[in-house]
């Protein structure tokens, strides 16, 4: 009896692994069906064409289509396809599916994804594309060529994500001789997408981008770009904070003008989540607002107002030649600055915040208006000279700007004079 029994265990646990190619198959087919399932949206379709599952591997066939009138209907014009069929060779893991991607439809674009999904649905994925070049229709008269690039990363079915992107080059040449050239394209991010909105970091950045003339000279030249955007959310408060950060290290364009040195850092802090990811909603679907957009719009910006939050430009700097420019400022909309979208009135003399510049004198002097309008803030000892420039410094109080010396101006006059070139006392 117990060795019947022991034979009968081997038998089961052979049974089991003979099994198992065909179990991961089946568990495989319904992971991918949900996967496809989610990538349904309003501007894109996907679907399963085909899904042959055999013993060890599988063949499946997937479409997406754009369904955006308007991006559809550009693509078209463009000559560029708005529906792929990517065909996919799976093999059954004793955990994983193993899947090397093709366009099926495009069998020449030297385009291939490989992915290993988990049985849980966590995916692994490495798309690369070899060297590639387009060239338009008759009525258009660009190509563009692409170096081999590479892009991978990972994503759960919670939502997480990461990824890193690298291209080296890519050129488009004109009919009449031109050049635009981009080298060495880098980006990365990470984070989770909740109600369509981004929480985590993303960067992106390029080492040159420049544009040649027909005999090959530059006509404008961009060194080192970059962009990173960042954003988190505080469970505890229900609260979503962004931040938006750009530099550019050298700008050169005709006659010889050069911007250098260039650094923005944008934020917007403290911002309501649910109102927020309402607003990003709203417009991401209907990019061309009706009025039942309006009217949806009307009390998201309403919570957004009543519950507060910061606008504040942490850093902004550039030189034009050797001359300089800096300036950094916040805005803070405090908590219960309601009626906004009733009586939009009410949000200026609600700000508070502070704020400070500086720009080089031979900056001002190159540019007459604008140094008529720094003269007549110095007379008033709202702005100070220094020895190679001026200076502001105020705070923000009830929508007016508050000196040192205790005068006070609404901030909104402060720019008007700049604008229009008109001393402040006209």
């Amino acid at each position: 009896m117990n060795q019947l029994k022991k034979y009968g265990a081997i038998g089961g646990a052979v049974a089991l692994v003979l099994c198992w190619p065909l179990a991961v198959g089946h568990i495989g087919q319904k992971v991918v069906e949900d996967g496809v399932a989610q990538l349904n949206n309003e501007g894109v379709s996907a679907e399963i064409v085909s899904y042959d599952r055999s013993y060890l591997s599988s063949v499946v066939e997937t479409r997406y289509q754009v369904q955006d009138p308007v991006l559809k209907e550009q693509l078209e014009l463009d000559g560029l396809p708005t529906e792929l069929v990517v065909k996919s060779d799976v093999s059954h893991g004793l955990f994983s599916l193993s899947a090397n991607s093709v366009l099926a439809n495009f069998p020449n674009f030297p385009l291939q994804m490989k992915t290993v999904t988990q049985l849980n649905g966590n995916t692994e994925f490495e798309m690369t594309l070899d060297s590639w070049s387009y060239q338009g229709n008759e009525q258009q008269t660009v190509s563009m060529s692409i170096s081999p690039s590479v892009i991978t990363g990972t994503a759960t079915v919670l939502g997480k994500m990461t990824f890193k992107a690298n291209v080296p080059s890519i050129q488009l040449d004109f009919e009449n001789g031109e050049q635009l050239r981009i080298t060495d394209v880098v980006g990365n991010g990470v984070g989770v997408k909740e109600n369509g909105f981004w929480l985590g970091e993303q960067s992106a950045s390029m080492k040159h981008f420049t544009i040649l003339d027909q005999n090959h000279q530059s006509l404008f030249d961009i060194d080192s770009m970059g962009y990173t955007f960042k954003s988190s959310l505080n469970t505890e408060t229900d609260r979503i904070d962004t931040q938006h950060i750009f530099d550019l290290a050298q700008l050169t364009y005709p006659e010889g003008g050069e911007l250098s040195d260039l650094n923005i850092d944008f934020a917007l802090n403290s911002l309501d989540r649910a109102s927020f990811e309402g607003l990003v909603d709203v417009y991401q679907s209907n990019p061309s607002m009706a009025q039942a957009d309006i009217n949806v719009l009307a009390p998201l910006i309403e919570t957004l107002f009543a519950r507060g939050f910061q606008v504040s430009m942490n850093d902004m700097h550039f030189k034009i030649a050797e001359e300089e420019f800096k300036s950094k400022w916040l805005l803070e909309v405090p908590e219960g600055t309601d009626n906004v979208s009733r009586d939009p009135s009410v949000v200026m003399p609600a700000i508070q915040g502070n704020m400070n510049a500086y720009m080089s004198e031979g900056m001002i002097n190159a540019h007459p208006m604008l140094a008529q309008g720094v003269d007549e803030l110095v007379v008033m000892d709202m702005v100070q000279q220094k020895e190679a420039g001026y200076q502001l410094d105020a705070n923000i109080e009830a929508g007016q700007l508050v000196f040192a010396n205790g005068q006070r101006i609404p901030l909104i006059a402060l720019f008007l004079p700049l604008l229009m070139g008109q001393p402040m006392g006209q």
